[in-house]
């Protein structure tokens, strides 16, 4: 792909080089990769990758952007449309967010770079996403659909993390004894995570009086 060619179709020019960038930074990081090798896979110059995402942090951003919108677009709609509590919104997201890891190893692989490599930027649609799932939990605590001694955020992250530290290490954990599937942990997983935030029976209350 040509300078000019590049020139002249911008959408294209940007989805090559998001396309390169995303392969070359789930295969290294961010850290190992520089804007010579992006560009030269990308096709452009440097000069055209700095004029599309400004430096290369903000190429960084963008391809986070572009990874997590797979999962993103979905789970919104569900949480926004929602009209009355219900911890099935819960257990929903928890599924959804199973596959979408499950279904882009390469999601995994990006996001176990940014780990390691002490990413601290929070995603704007990350963010967002914590916030619309606590609220959607409180809901359901204050209705008593839930148990309401428990932070809701809490609760987001608590599935957030089972879910990725499944698939991040599972170098480590896929030969151990006992260990069943895909399908057999998150089973497993949403029968502790949803009995565990069941509402808390209460007990009677006897005067001895």
């Amino acid at each position: 792909m040509n300078e000019s060619i590049a020139t002249r179709d911008p959408d294209l020019t940007r989805a090559r080089i998001l396309e390169a960038a995303f392969d070359l930074f789930v295969d290294r990081g961010f850290a190992a990769v520089s804007m010579r090798e992006l560009a030269e896979r990308s096709g452009v110059t440097k000069s055209l990758i700095h004029h599309h995402f400004g430096t290369k942090e903000g190429l960084w951003d963008a391809v986070k952007e572009v990874a997590f919108a797979r999962y993103y677009e979905g789970q919104k709609d569900e949480l926004e449309g929602a009209d009355s509590p219900d911890p099935k919104l819960l257990s929903n997201g928890v599924i959804r967010y199973f596959r979408f890891l499950q279904d882009n190893p390469q999601v995994v692989r990006l996001f176990t770079w940014m780990h390691l490599e002490g990413d601290t930027t929070c995603n704007e649609m990350d963010a967002e996403l914590v916030e619309l799932g606590a609220r959607r939990v409180r809901e359901a605590q204050e209705a008593g659909l839930l148990r309401s001694d428990v932070n809701p955020t809490h609760v987001v992250t608590v599935f957030i993390h089972a879910c990725s530290q499944w698939f991040e290490v599972r170098t480590q954990h896929k030969n151990w004894k006992g260990n069943g599937s895909d399908d057999e942990y998150l089973d497993d997983f949403l029968k502790i995570f949803m009995d565990g935030l069941a509402p808390r029976a209460t007990v009677p209350q006897t005067d001895d009086s």
